[in-house]
């Protein structure tokens, strides 16, 4: 869990660069987007100009977010160019290599135009006649490329300088062994890919057979969000967001139209919804505007540092404004996935029960949208919500969308306390949280050397009276990935453990003074 917990650590800055293309996207979105209608109350170019700038870079960062994650996993080793370098080509070469290799009968949804990558015209036949594109392998592909250029730039350390080669640098060494290899590592990819996307394709096949039945809806939603954060969300929102899979309706005119996203922009421009369009997007209503804003003010409790607590509101409420406009499931289940897994575990499952819970409760919100492809989407925003209000005939779901809504609220907020204050440690292992609070004791000096204690959802901060008596070897050994000094003093990361291994360490204090006090 230590080398686990340490990735949150090293990948906290891409989270903060997908947390930044959220909010210029989102902007943008809102702008430009026809259901808010704000551009035509704008009628400004340069302001339109401007928007669609912001929304295409935000689209642009989180689209391609396994390659920040990619530069930045790879960027910590030596922290020279070498390994940027070497990764981003070695990222190309793969891509390059899925595009050619793999099988051309796939369909389209398993192909994406990655970095504008693509093919029109081959000698090759299997790759004549039409435009071609990268398999679309999300985070599985940058850890592929990046534990090849670690591997690469960690053998160039122990290249003789004498040897047959030795005329070439270790840096184009690793460049060129990580593009070999990457090489390779597509065109296996490109065999094996079609494997995991049949399994995929089997998941829309069974949940497409009753998209009216609950337990479907439910396996929808925690699929939905699971490849989402894998970077491979298209591959399940694409068949039931535009395609026959999310259902069909007969305009006026005798057209039909397929797809949830579709049906649903159509109904409300005609002011007909039926009822059932819009079952694959309600719950993203519940969860940016009312449960999302509750984990967040949860972990915001969870400080104990003032001057922290401080710094940190204005954050949670930037975030909290962000979620309740455009939505920041993305960034928050990249941050749960390597901070604390189980408890993305529960938000997945919570989202898959409220896919079911809505449909059984007839409760339906779709998203408005003129695109036909999931490149990137903002449904289930509060403006759109406050759009909806002027249909009769939706008022009745939104008062018990706001229902759930406010009871996810509350739900989030006691169930991320909860994990944090007693479920981290001891969940699986019991007597871990006394063997870590006992350690750390002993590492910081015994009980009696410490002055305060501080935490976070990531850290431990312990301030001592005699620094000479920090054993940092022992802390490590104990699970911590990092520790270092601050203005009040040792803050010692413990990933999730940090908040219950705090209350142990009050607890032990506690229980010295009334020692004490009894002698």
């Amino acid at each position: 869990m230590r080398n686990w917990h340490s990735f949150y650590e090293i990948l906290k800055f891409p989270l903060e660069i997908i947390f930044f293309a959220v909010i210029i996207a989102g902007t943008g979105n809102l702008i430009t987007n026809p259901a808010f209608g704000i551009a035509d109350f704008i009628n400004n170019d340069y302001i339109i100009l401007l928007a669609e700038i912001m929304q295409r870079t935000g689209q642009f960062l989180l689209v391609n977010f396994p390659l920040l994650f990619l530069i930045r996993l790879v960027a910590r080793r030596g922290g020279s160019a070498t390994t940027f370098i070497s990764a981003i080509t070695g990222y190309v070469g793969f891509l390059v290599a899925t595009m050619f290799v793999a099988d051309t009968s796939l369909p389209s949804t398993a192909f994406s135009s990655i970095l504008g990558i693509s093919i029109n015209k081959s000698t090759l036949q299997h790759l004549s006649g039409s435009t071609h594109y990268p398999l679309q392998t999300g985070v599985f592909g940058a850890i592929i490329v990046a534990m090849i250029t670690l591997w690469a730039f960690n053998r160039s350390r122990n290249r003789s300088e004498y040897g047959f080669l030795s005329f070439i640098s270790k840096e184009v060494s690793v460049s060129m062994r990580t593009v070999s290899y990457s090489l390779i590592a597509g065109a296996v990819t490109a065999y094996v890919w079609p494997f995991v996307f049949m399994g995929i394709q089997k998941i829309v096949s069974f949940i497409a057979v009753d998209t009216t039945n609950p337990i479907n809806l439910t396996l929808y939603g925690i699929c939905d969000r699971l490849f989402g954060a894998l970077g491979i969300g298209t591959l399940i929102r694409q068949p039931f967001w535009y395609t026959v899979n999310g259902g069909t309706w007969v305009n006026m005119a005798g057209a039909s139209i397929s797809g949830d996203v579709n049906i649903w922009t159509s109904q409300v421009t005609a002011n007909a919804v039926t009822g059932y369009s819009g079952r694959f997007f309600t719950p993203y209503y519940i969860l940016n505007i009312f449960a999302v804003p509750g984990m967040i003010w949860a972990m915001f409790s969870l400080y104990t540092d003032a001057m922290e607590r401080r710094r940190m509101w204005v954050l949670c409420l930037i975030a909290t404004i962000v979620s309740l406009l455009c939505g920041t499931l993305l960034p928050l289940e990249l941050m749960l996935a390597l901070l604390c897994p189980l408890l993305l575990m529960f938000h997945l499952m919570y989202t898959g029960v409220m896919f079911g819970i809505m449909h059984v409760m007839h409760a339906y919100l779709g998203y408005y949208s003129t695109d036909t492809t999931t490149i990137m989407a903002f449904p289930g925003t509060l403006p759109e919500l406050i759009k909806y209000l002027q249909y009769p005939s939706m008022r009745q779901t939104i008062i018990i969308v706001a229902a759930a809504g406010a009871i996810s609220f509350v739900i989030y907020f006691l169930v991320t306390r909860l994990y944090f204050r007693k479920l981290a440690v001891d969940l699986f292992d019991t007597g871990t949280k006394e063997r870590m609070v006992r350690e750390t004791i002993k590492a910081v000096g015994g009980i009696e050397n410490v002055k305060m204690t501080q935490s976070s959802i990531s850290a431990l901060t312990i301030s001592v009276y005699d620094p000479n008596k920090m054993n940092i070897d022992r802390l490590r050994k104990i699970g911590t990935y990092r520790v270092f000094e601050t203005r009040v003093g040792y803050t010692i990361c413990f990933g999730a453990a940090s908040t219950m291994i705090r209350i142990g360490i009050n607890d032990a204090m506690r229980e010295s003074i009334r020692t004490v006090n009894k002698k």
